[in-house]
């Protein structure tokens, strides 16, 4: 009898894993809520903030979205990156705030980002890089620094930096497990975490799942509608049938699941039309913007909603580019510049600039050296944080010698990072409320790090 129970558990862990990830809306763990509601957690004083993760898969070029402009220092880089090499008449020089960041320059196709550095709401977080513990270059070139596997691989550094778990791949992201402290302490717990590019790997876990979502709204049952003649009959004999009285648990439990997915998109769906108009368009063939003009809409409705804590993900592809680097990046960044600059004018407007945080990451930067025509997969990278909330206007941490041979380069090129995601993701975290003994379980390696929080969030 005890092996019976045990497999049928199995059996409803595994099918609900796997409903889950077909896009429908799961809760937090319910062990997970009563704990977190015995403990108290998160304390939100009432007020709302929201964290926008804009990965760019493939692995984003920062080296030549950032450019150090310092005669000896864009020396190096230009004999380094050679034909790819962008020219000083193709930068844009950065007006520093404070004094402090060593003089450089944002490619002139990302110009929509200049004012926003300018007023203090854009930061640059110089050489970051997914890191298990401080490394050296000795240390690297000798095998005694601890190092994740699989450094220059996509598929691997792709789940590793989105998960932050050790040196292999993990079962959690460190999106995931904020939103399981953060889940509890929302009147819909299921909009905690809200992905606007499916399935990934920041935001899966064991616990409180994402809720999917497209540029256009709530993902809506092929078919089951209520607008046609033909689509009425249907949807309500697709109830009926969800409302059968049913003994076994396993089909009992799909059919609540179904119904509640019903309730939870209709209910979205008639916020969201209730907003329509609140924004302005976004821009023309940008993907990233309507993605991100989407999560403004849902931050619009976050009172209506009663949402305290969330976390979005969008996604732009195309960076990797081992081809046509010269030709393909310039666009590249101006998609990307020109869907920031849209999502922070939109928070604007909604009043929300100081409660939104969105910040970049990727799978690695890229090589300096050329293999022709483009670049190899990297390690360090230059990434961004935008809002209100920003400590903008200046670059944070170290900007390497982008030197083949020079004292920050490793393996053909390849930049060794001074800072860690672990770090970059512990000061973010922390604003959106977590505190250190959280941080120390969502991010495990922080501890072998000096400093926990970088300083670019207020």
């Amino acid at each position: 009898m005890t092996t019976k129970n045990n497999s049928r558990r199995r059996f409803l862990r595994t099918g609900t894993q796997v409903i889950a990830g077909a896009g429908l809306a799961l809760g937090a763990d319910p062990a997970l809520t009563l704990a977190q509601a015995a403990d108290g957690g998160l304390d939100t004083n009432g007020d709302y903030r929201a964290l926008v993760c804009v990965y760019l898969q493939g692995g984003c070029d920062g080296f030549s979205l950032l450019v150090p402009t310092g005669n000896a220092e864009y020396h190096a880089y230009a004999s380094s990156r050679g034909q790819l090499a962008i020219s000083r008449n193709n930068l844009i020089e950065l007006d520093d705030l404070t004094g402090n960041s060593p003089p450089a320059g944002l490619h002139t196709s990302a110009s929509a980002l200049q004012p926003l550095f300018n007023d203090g709401r854009l930061a640059m977080i110089a050489n970051i890089g997914n890191l298990v513990e401080p490394t050296s270059k000795e240390a690297y070139e000798n095998g005694s620094a601890i190092v994740p596997t699989q450094l220059f691989s996509h598929s691997d550094q792709e789940i590793q930096w989105q998960q932050l778990q050790g040196r292999n791949r993990g079962q959690e992201g460190w999106g995931a497990l904020a939103a399981d402290y953060l889940s509890a302490y929302q009147s819909r717990d299921y909009l905690t975490s809200i992905s606007l590019a499916g399935s990934n790997y920041w935001q899966a876990g064991t616990g409180q799942r994402p809720f999917s979502m497209t540029e256009s709204g709530v993902l809506k049952y092929a078919g089951l509608g209520q607008v046609s003649d033909w689509e009425r009959p249907r949807t309500e004999a697709f109830k009926r049938v969800l409302d059968l009285p049913r003994r076994h648990v396993f089909t009992r439990a799909y059919a609540d699941l179904q119904k509640r997915a019903m309730s939870i998109t209709t209910e979205l769906g008639a916020v969201l039309e209730s907003n329509a108009g609140l924004l302005g368009e976004s821009p023309i063939e940008n993907e990233l913007a309507a993605k991100l003009g989407m999560v403004a809409q849902l931050i619009a409705a976050q009172d209506k909603l009663g949402m305290r804590r969330q976390i979005f993900y969008v996604r732009m592809t195309g960076f990797d580019v081992h081809d046509n680097q010269n030709r393909e990046q310039p666009e590249l960044f101006a998609q990307l510049a020109e869907a920031l600059a849209y999502f922070q004018d939109a928070l604007d407007e909604l009043g929300q600039s100081e409660n939104v945080t969105t910040f970049t990451a990727s799978d690695f930067g890229r090589s300096l050296t050329s293999n022709g025509d483009g670049t190899d997969h990297g390690w360090g990278n230059h990434l961004m944080a935008m809002g209100g909330a920003v400590r903008g206007g200046r670059i944070y941490g170290t900007m390497p010698r982008l030197e083949v041979d020079g004292p920050d380069s490793v393996h053909n090129g390849r930049i060794l990072p001074t800072l860690s995601a672990s770090q970059y993701a512990s000061t973010l975290l922390r604003w959106l409320g977590l505190d250190d003994s959280q941080l120390d379980h969502v991010l495990p390696n922080l501890g072998n790090f000096p400093t926990r929080d970088l300083g670019f969030m207020a």
